[in-house]
């Protein structure tokens, strides 16, 4: 049995994400096809490495990953093939792949090019299922790729660090309105262990000056800020939509300010 996820920005309201499925089935009948999400936004890579990322990591070793976004072969030069952590991850070099890994992958391979229609305007469908059948049938890998590196390379936003202060910003909201930070708990560990109060700015002069650990540490209604899973600073609402009703989006600037 084959575990296939699938990300994309086709969004819900059309025909390709049915398609891309039926493709799928109807050459494995018998995969489990997860949906990771199909809402990400137009050519949004930032967004999509961040949702794949801290998802992926949950299946199971052998689970093939197909990245619809931004799929152009023209553009991007390269479709490629990743093995990293015992998963495979199929998608178009577009700078995704410079974003998702926190080490190198084991193996970074380039289809060959007579296997890609450089016309064909839904490589996922098409090639990047007709990849994860050979890959499913366990075919020789070196007979359809060759040895490559990731080309499009793409910088994760970080937080700029000063003596007193981190200026982070918002990389995403998610679908319960939580603003998740780019600035992780190790670093606000570091710049804290010798500073006894914190502010964190999330909006002109709005603050929060504590730390929770969970979403129900204040009343109802009422802004927080806790680290989640994946280390990374929330300003979140209990019961609330902290992004819609604090007015914040990707990109918001999140400061926090230190003192003795």
């Amino acid at each position: 049995m084959e575990f296939i996820t699938l990300i994309s920005d086709y969004g819900h309201n059309s025909p390709y994400v049915a398609a891309l499925k039926g493709v799928i089935f109807s050459n494995m009948p018998n995969a489990q096809i997860i949906d990771v999400s199909h809402a990400i936004k137009p050519h949004n890579i930032l967004q999509a490495a961040y949702i794949l990322k801290n998802a992926a990591q949950y299946f199971p070793k052998g689970t093939i990953h197909i990245i619809s976004i931004d799929t152009s072969f023209e553009l991007h030069k390269q479709i490629l093939i990743i093995q990293y952590k015992g998963h495979f991850y199929i998608g178009a070099d577009n700078g995704i792949f410079s974003l998702l890994f926190d080490e190198q992958p084991q193996q970074i391979l380039s289809v060959k090019n007579e296997l890609i229609n450089v016309n064909d305007l839904s490589l996922d469908k098409n090639l990047f299922v007709a990849l994860a059948l050979k890959m499913a049938k366990n075919e020789d890998i070196n007979n359809f790729t060759t040895p490559s590196q990731i080309k499009n390379i793409k910088q994760n936003i970080s937080p700029v660090v000063e003596e007193n202060l981190i200026r982070g910003s918002i990389i995403f909201i998610d679908g319960y309105g939580n603003a998740i930070t780019n600035i992780s708990k190790n670093l606000f560990d570091l710049k804290s262990m010798d500073k006894n109060r914190f502010n964190i700015f999330y909006r002109r002069k709005e603050k929060i000056s504590y730390i929770s650990k969970n979403y129900s540490d204040v009343k109802h209604g009422y802004e927080l800020a806790l680290f989640n899973e994946d280390g990374l600073l929330e300003i979140s609402m209990n019961t609330g939509k902290a992004g819609q009703l604090l007015g914040l989006i990707e990109g918001s600037q999140i400061i926090i300010e230190f003192y003795d």
